[in-house]
């Protein structure tokens, strides 16, 4: 596997979730979800209706440019235009939670996590040989930095209420690693990964690890004890990527082999895994790899990736190849899928004549867009989304 594509996977596929996020109480009784298009403050987030279908997004007024092409006369611009995480209803209605300064000529802040009990989200950005942390109470938008000094992560919540972090450094010049920090930066334990280490899965109670091996997937305590191996046969470099199903039993992986990479379902308490596509030696585009996968009622859809670092929605055929798929109303060729709900997938992609990216809900069964956050709902571009974090798996 390629050290694009492990990076591809790690900013896909981590999940830290919960099963039961926190409710809180409304003073004056259950708020109304904002409708689509409408902006509301925060205080009238309806807290006891967030939950699936609910999405963070990462949103900048600067309008989005062709190649060479020049803002209008007094836009905001990339660097002098402040940052807004939007709390976005499955309406399409909008709460800002809170705003970023502009980021000038500097790295703007990621979005990477959202916290399992429903109550924060997580930044990260990196700077000077370290990476700073943000912690953003989605109730009141207060914001809560701290450091890391590493620059070579990617952090998120551990499981399932995100009581602490866990920093995942991919396989490249050095082997892979896996730490985990309290929510000061402090460092608590790091897991005794082997060598050949690329990448991991929380349970939803957080006391196990599925962590991707040279042969297979492994298990391994929270507290760093190591558990069985789960082998998949004939494949090598594998990477879990998401859970399944709604028990998460069964564990997505993205394995290498002879004949190319391949997705498999592996049930990491035994039985035999199986391959839910076939092997892609990347030689026959479009589709030059799949990295990762959603079952809907309509179908199995995939991240696939294209030629020159584009990615692309593609739809699992009968005999394990893709098709590429359509998306209404999109004009970009990377579509990235942020999550599923219900029958629908959640996309970040160019919707409409600018370049600035969309948060766009696709109805398959339909065959319908619906534009949530971005042009040309609110203009600007969507930089960054996660879903609600039960759908993080």
């Amino acid at each position: 596997m390629t050290t694009t594509s492990r990076a591809m996977l790690a900013l896909m596929a981590m999940a830290t979730i919960s099963l039961a996020p926190t409710a809180y109480a409304e003073p004056d009784g259950p708020q109304p979800v904002a409708a689509h298009g409408v902006e509301a403050p925060l205080g009238s987030v309806p807290w006891s209706q967030v939950g699936p279908g609910w999405m963070l997004g990462m949103w900048s007024p600067a309008p989005g440019l062709h190649t060479g092409e020049s803002p209008p006369p007094g836009s905001p611009t990339w660097q002098t235009a402040a940052m807004t995480l939007y709390l976005v209803d499955p309406a399409g209605g909008r709460y800002a939670i809170t705003t970023f300064p502009p980021p000038g000529d500097g790295p703007s802040p990621r979005l990477v996590d959202w916290s399992g009990d429903g109550t924060r989200a997580l930044f990260a950005t990196e700077e000077k040989g370290r990476t700073v942390m943000t912690e953003v109470d989605l109730r009141s938008g207060t914001k809560t930095p701290f450091t890391v000094d590493r620059t070579d992560v990617t952090p998120h919540y551990t499981r399932p209420d995100g009581k602490a972090l866990l920093l995942y450094k991919w396989k490249g010049s050095q082997p892979a690693s896996l730490e985990r920090v309290d929510l000061d930066g402090n460092h608590q334990l790091t897991y005794p990964v082997g060598q050949d280490f690329d990448g991991y899965l929380s349970t939803p109670d957080g006391t196990r690890l599925v962590l991707g091996t040279a042969t297979g997937l492994a298990l391994m305590g929270n507290d760093g004890a190591a558990g069985g191996a789960v082998p998949i046969a004939g494949q090598k470099d594998c990477t879990p990527l998401r859970w399944w199903d709604a028990g998460s039993a069964t564990a997505l992986a993205r394995c290498e082999s002879p004949a190319g990479s391949q997705l498999w379902l592996v049930p990491i308490d035994g039985g035999t895994p199986t391959a839910l596509t076939a092997p892609n030696n990347g030689q026959h585009g479009p589709d030059y790899g799949d990295l990762n996968a959603w079952h809907l009622p309509t179908g199995t859809f995939l991240q696939a990736a294209g030629a020159c670092g584009v990615v692309f929605l593609a739809k699992l055929n009968a005999d394990g190849t893709t098709s590429r798929v359509s998306v209404p109303d999109v004009t970009r060729d990377s579509v990235v899928v942020v999550g599923a709900h219900g029958g629908d997938l959640e996309l970040k992609t160019r919707a409409g004549c600018g370049s600035g990216e969309s948060l766009i809900d696709y109805n398959p069964a339909a065959g319908t867009s619906t534009v949530l956050l971005g042009p040309p709902v609110n203009g600007g571009g969507v930089i960054s989304a996660v879903p609600y974090p039960v759908e993080r798996q």
